[in-house]
């Protein structure tokens, strides 16, 4: 027998001792010892399926102590080393917690082979589903759950994981019969609660807070997602005071200070809302001020349909005091993916002193269409007709197409196209271009934890335009951004900024910039 042979066999039987001393120790004295031995025999061991076990009996440990990041590691390299080896039971529970710690695209490649070995692996099919949504491949989460569906109709999870990505990419009408299924025949508390929160996204805020009554929460998982819950709902439908400051400036030395503040009121599923608003502008030769009173309602009539009214006077000072009328009117329906919607409104332009001075109202007429056409790409398009006391009128076109790069924290980026055409220059104090055009590309992050979050949006793109028979044709860039914290569940304040030189970014058309704080308290 030569020299490698008898090593070979010492240290197969040093894998096998420390294998049968692991198994007398018992699972509540497992500790620092215990890991360290397998780890001794997992060195000791030259076979890769030996390996592959005793890395598994490690994460094992690992998730006897309820410590599931420290558990993904070895059941990854167990999983690497000899997937094939270990049942498909015992290959779809490892990536079932490979999952609970995150690690998403591992647990998917699993569990894609499993199922692409055993189609009919319902835990796999479903888990996989399960898997994808958390990823925020909803798609992809949607036609697998459909999948373990024509194999079993009424899987209760399979049925739960489709709900949940239906309502991730905001179908929520599609959503809301799967999980009333599910709640009709187990009383689900997790379908109970998603179906509160696809009906809370409805505007039926009647419904949602019945079924967070009717939720008891048993244990831990579920008391954190009842008390998620009910925070979603509190902040969507609590009476709210939204205080607000701020201060612009712009290339033509246009100032002005607008103080701004928002009551809103829920009674039952109509939402009611005060806003006022004090401004006073000032350029080299005016100063002037302004005050707008609005009294809204925006009220659910069905699943598929809103619509909403505002009433309120604008009151205009400069040397004497005139009062104008303002309100809108509003119609919102859901259809596919998204919302399609209708406005009317009449308003009084008060965001210079020239237009405070010269009494510019302002009617309009629009449409607008948003969709999600993935759960990373959306588009958002609108145009409106805007007729001006002055005898001018301009037609206005936008449309914004954007991707989701990243979801946590969220990473957008697009492109947004814009035209503007006025049928003249009236020199009334606003922006009235002919055949104004601009194209812009646009990323944007927003990070949120519970004390603090922050939106941070930068821009560049081109604009061209004639105004008073000159042409005009302009590289343009800006931003926006805003910090927040919230150093309570009800409370919130934030600075906000915004500026570039966006010709159509502001009324008069011209380099600016505004700043500002903000509190949001909910009672």
């Amino acid at each position: 027998m030569t020299a490698n042979s008898q090593h070979r066999i010492i240290a197969r039987y040093v894998v096998l001792l420390c294998q049968l001393a692991w198994l007398l120790i018992p699972v509540n004295s497992w500790s620092a010892q215990g890991e360290a031995e397998l780890r001794r025999a997992i060195q000791a061991s030259t076979e890769p399926r030996a390996q592959a076990k005793l890395y598994k009996q490690l994460g094992d440990q690992w998730v006897s102590q309820d410590k599931l990041a420290q558990a993904a590691e070895p059941y990854s390299k167990a999983l690497a080393l000899d997937g094939n080896g270990f049942p498909a039971m015992e290959r779809v529970q490892m990536a079932i917690y490979l999952s609970w710690a995150d690690r998403l695209a591992e647990a998917a490649t699993e569990l894609k082979k499993v199922v692409a070995l055993e189609p009919r692996n319902l835990a796999a099919g479903t888990h996989l589903a399960r898997v994808l949504s958390w990823a925020g491949a909803l798609g992809e989460a949607i036609a697998e759950a459909d999948r373990v569906l024509t194999l079993a109709p009424d899987h209760k999870d399979a049925l739960l994981v489709k709900a949940d990505a239906l309502q991730w990419q905001g179908r929520y009408s599609e959503a809301i019969p799967l999980y009333q299924q599910v709640v009709a025949r187990d009383n689900d508390f997790f379908a109970r609660s998603g179906l509160a929160r696809a009906q809370l996204a409805l505007g039926n805020r009647v419904a949602a807070l019945e079924n967070q009554a009717a939720l008891k929460a048993e244990n831990p998982k579920q008391q954190k997602e009842l008390a998620k819950l009910k925070d979603t709902i509190t902040t969507e439908t609590a009476p709210t005071l939204d205080g607000r400051y701020n201060y612009y400036r712009d290339s033509d030395k246009n100032r002005l200070d607008r103080y701004s503040l928002a009551a809103t009121y829920w009674a039952g599923n109509q939402k009611l809302g005060f806003d006022y608003r004090h401004t006073e502008a000032s350029d080299a030769s005016r100063d002037n001020r302004a005050e707008d009173v609005t009294v809204k309602v925006y009220s659910r009539l069905t699943d598929l349909f809103s619509a909403g009214a505002g009433l309120g006077f604008t009151q205009l000072n400069h040397r004497h005091t005139s009062t104008f009328p303002t309100g809108h009117l509003r119609v919102d329906a859901r259809v596919l993916n998204g919302t399609v919607g209708a406005t009317v409104g009449r308003e009084t332009l008060s965001d210079t002193a020239e237009l405070i001075e010269n009494r510019i109202r302002m009617t309009s007429a629009g449409i607008n269409l948003k969709q999600n056409l993935t759960e990373r790409v959306m588009v958002d398009g609108r145009y409106n007709y805007k007729s001006f006391s002055d005898g001018n009128h301009a037609n206005d076109l936008q449309w914004t197409t954007q991707y989701a790069v990243d979801l946590k924290p969220r990473i957008v980026i697009g492109h947004r196209f814009r035209l503007l055409d006025f049928h003249k220059q009236s020199g009334s104090g606003f922006f009235d271009p002919n055949n104004y055009l601009s194209n812009r590309g646009f990323a944007s992050v927003y990070f949120e934890s519970p004390l603090y979050y922050a939106y941070l949006e930068g821009f560049l793109g081109h604009q061209t335009f004639r105004r008073n028979g000159v042409a005009s044709d302009d590289f343009i860039h800006g931003g926006s951004g805003s910090i927040g914290i919230k150093p309570w569940a009800n409370f919130s304040f934030e600075i906000n900024a915004e500026g570039g030189n966006f010709a159509a970014g502001s009324t008069s058309g011209f380099n600016y910039f505004i700043v500002g704080p903000r509190a949001v308290y909910r009672f």
